[in-house]
């Protein structure tokens, strides 16, 4: 029926609202030109559309609009003396947002073309990792990476596995698009990290706060947008190549992309990774089995005229994961010793160093095939079909020295599609959209005993669901406002298959069946106060229902060392966020302030237990799944000043309170504030030097008793880097110094899953060559 519904607004209202129309020759172009080494904003730049009559500069901020555009596929040149020019594809509908990067043309490069991708503006707070600052996280994970946002901070579990935290929420609640399509993994794990290769990125866009409407369930914390550029559609082939070494592990990464098109419209691009690391080493000993091999591919090809195109991507995603065997205790004594010891036991501190990952240890493997369609009507519009699979291997090997076969094994089948419609503009103001979108995903988990006496064999049952929604935004622009509304309608079934083994039957299976459904809104303002200063708030719900884990797992869960608990009681989540954005980008200084609540009602979270569970694979910390009401306040603040022509300073800061209202009580695992600094000098000959320190509180907002470990201390890191870029046969060649850990600290991060054990990293230089051509 939805189905339906949907058909008939897509095709009875374009018509209503757009008969007798003309083509929208109202249409908008804006951005900001900025220099590509410093950041800092260009002025007097031309900008103009080729073969066209409009032409504007940019203005001291940077700043710039082109307006009394036609629809259409355009080609924008952005020009000014002592830069190379800079010629960018658009195809342009209602309003365009796109930043211009110009580079100084004291060496003779080639010129810079890029390929333009139409932006909604939304009113949620937003960072983007890009250009070089997204060059100097090359070789590191996903979430590794993000790091580099304010406000973000990574969930580890030791130095090989992490994943993005969002104002204090992460794992389902924050939602990972890669390429468009909602990563589906088994993320409910502290320890399963994202599989996805960041090298594929041209951009990466972290949309803060809950993002239920457009996005559906789990984007209650925010989304992570891992962005490739769109595929060439001009004739000839370029590309790049990244080569990546750390000194901590000795870990070495490689990287290539080759990418091309033709005229006609089609265009294609192949990428892939390499890495392989060793045993990583703390401020004074090193871990053992502690490894990391990973093996990367992706595929693009798509054609794509003036009014419609497809486009085909698959990606494969193989790594091999060692987990700190220091981390598998024998005994309940042995594992009271490791959580009061400094370090851990000789034998899980080699003198050696070695490549080798023994158990225990993860396989994981993911395949991710998409297909997209778009077509454009004269004038109603554009509609987008999305369809894609994904298949989702993860094997864990515990550290038992008589078996040779993984202890839990889980294979995730995703089905996923999405038809959008995004209308023509009305009245010259208002844009918006409307989407159905479907999901459906079967489990099958195989294992050995994991617990008695139930007797269980896998950590969490086997499983299918079913997703759908529909939903519908619209957006009204004009000179300083941007408002913004959303509604969003979503149902969930899960039926789930447990098998236990007991003396009567070594098949007994029992079924269950729940039923979820729920609406969820948003509204949205912009405001412009006057040129540079801009206000953002945003208001809006989400909602999570509870995943298979938190209902039904029990038992070890090897790759976190942890012995976890569900409950099948569990309701879902539900969230309610607000968050008022300040923007301000003058000559000299650019500030930013993000306030957030979210109050989330039935939060549920691993809660650790006074006890240790000592089963057949040995002593474990003992979690179980709980739920209360839980508030998440802060603000996020970042400032950069322009001290001298060629010498900024940089600083954010990051804030987090988070309480158990139904409890009065504070939670566990809640990132704790955190203060970054940075200066950069820029040199004539487009060589930099930076200088940064990183200092994390202590967390003390942890109750009494609560975690088997009290939070580790407050620590400060420093961190330096250089780089130049050279031109090297008419291309050019980036080469970048990172030594992070400067003075090579002892510390333990609090949201280090293996903080019970052992110590974080010690001192890391890498080493990044980037050559485009």
């Amino acid at each position: 029926m939805a189905f339906r519904v949907f058909l008939g607004w897509c095709f009875f209202l374009p018509g209503l609202l757009g008969h007798g129309q003309q083509p929208d020759c109202d249409c908008t172009v804006r951005g900001r030109v900025v220099e590509r080494v410093t950041g800092q904003p260009v002025a007097g730049a031309i900008i103009y559309v080729r073969g066209g009559n409009s032409n504007t500069f940019s203005d001291s901020l940077g700043n710039y609009t082109l307006g009394n555009l036609c629809q259409g596929r355009y080609r924008l040149v952005c020009q000014l003396i002592g830069f190379d020019p800079v010629e960018v594809r658009i195809d342009l509908v209602h309003v365009l947002e796109q930043n211009v990067t110009l580079r100084e043309n004291d060496v003779h490069l080639q010129n810079v073309v890029v390929t333009a991708r139409r932006t909604q503006t939304t009113a949620q707070a937003r960072a983007e990792l890009s250009g070089d600052a997204l060059d100097r996280t090359r070789g590191q994970s996903l979430g590794e990476a993000l790091k580099a946002v304010t406000g973000v901070t990574s969930l580890q579990t030791g130095s090989t596995i992490s994943k993005p935290v969002i104002h204090g929420l992460h794992s389902n609640r924050v939602l990972i698009l890669n390429n468009g399509i909602r990563q589906e993994g088994q993320q409910w794990g502290a320890e399963h990290a994202p599989e996805v290769d960041p090298f594929v990125a041209k951009k990466i866009t972290v949309l803060k706060g809950a993002a239920g409407v457009r996005y559906g369930a789990d984007a209650l914390g925010g989304v992570v947008l891992v962005e490739p550029d769109p595929l060439p559609d001009s004739s000839g082939i370029a590309g790049e190549v990244n080569l990546v070494g750390f000194s901590n592990g000795r870990q070495g990464v490689a990287s290539g992309l080759v990418q091309g098109g033709f005229q006609n419209g089609f265009g294609w691009r192949a990428q892939g990774t390499l890495k392989r690391g060793g045993e990583v080493s703390t401020a004074t000993y090193r871990l053992v089995n502690t490894g990391i091999r990973e093996a990367n591919f992706s595929l693009a090809a798509g054609y794509r005229t003036r009014r419609a195109g497809v486009d085909g991507y698959f990606s494969q995603f193989n790594t091999l994961l060692g987990i700190f065997s220091g981390s598998h205790i024998g005994s309940t004594t042995d594992l009271n010793v490791a959580l009061q010891s400094p370090r851990p036991r000789p034998e899980y501190t080699p003198d050696q160093f070695s490549y080798r990952i023994d158990r225990p240890h993860q396989d994981v493997r993911h395949n991710l095939a998409k297909l997209r369609a778009f077509w454009r009507p004269a004038t109603q519009g554009t509609v987008t079909l999305t369809l894609a699979r994904q298949y989702n291997y993860r094997a864990e090997y515990d550290i038992s020295l008589r078996n040779t076969t993984f202890q839990q094994r889980f294979r995730l089948t995703t089905y996923t599609g999405e038809l959008l419609w995004e209308h023509s503009r009305v009245w010259k103001k208002v844009t918006g959209s409307l989407g159905l979108t479907g999901l459906l995903q079967t489990n099958l988990s195989t294992g050995q005993v994991l617990s008695l006496p139930l007797n269980r064999t896998v950590l969490i049952p086997n499983f299918r669901q079913w997703t759908s929604g529909i939903f519908a935004i619209e957006r009204l622009v004009t000179r300083r406002w941007e408002l913004e509304a959303g509604l969003r309608y979503d149902t969930r079934h899960l039926q789930t298959f447990q098998k236990t083994l007991t003396i009567a039957s070594s098949n007994e299976v029992t079924e269950t069946n729940r039923f979820n459904h729920t609406i969820s809104g948003t509204v949205g303002a912009i405001y412009t106060l006057r040129e540079g200063l801009t206000f953002r708030f945003h208001a809006g719900s989400a909602w999570r229902p509870p995943n298979v884990s938190e209902l039904y797992s029990e038992g070890v869960h090897h790759g976190s060392a942890t012995y976890e608990e569900g409950d099948a009681q569990l309701q879902p989540e539900t969230a309610w966020n607000t968050a008022l954005t300040a923007n301000y980008a003058g000559k000299r200084t650019a500030l930013e302030l993000n306030l957030y609540r979210n109050f989330i009602q039935n939060y549920m979270y691993l809660s650790p237990q006074e006890s240790v569970r000592l089963t057949v694979r040995g002593a474990f910390p003992y979690f179980k799944y709980t739920q209360v009401d839980a508030t998440f306040r802060g603000f996020d603040a970042s400032a950069s000043v322009l001290l001298t022509p060629r010498l900024t300073l940089t600083s954010k800061y990051a804030f987090l309170r988070v309480r158990d209202v139904r409890n009065d009580r504070f939670l566990v695992n809640i990132p704790a504030n955190r203060w970054e600094n940075s200066l950069r000098y820029e040199f004539p000959n487009r060589a930099y030097l930076s200088l940064g320190h990183l200092l994390v509180a202590r967390q003390t907002r942890v109750e009494p008793g609560s975690d088997f470990a009290p939070p580790p201390p407050a620590y400060w890191l420093w961190n330096a880097s250089t780089g130049i870029i050279l031109p090297v046969a008419g291309h050019s060649l980036n080469l970048n110094l990172d030594v992070s850990n400067l003075f090579n600290v002892a510390y333990r991060e609090y949201l280090n899953r293996f903080r019970y054990f052992a110590n974080d990293l010690g001192r890391n230089a890498s080493l990044r060559a980037k050559w485009s051509f």
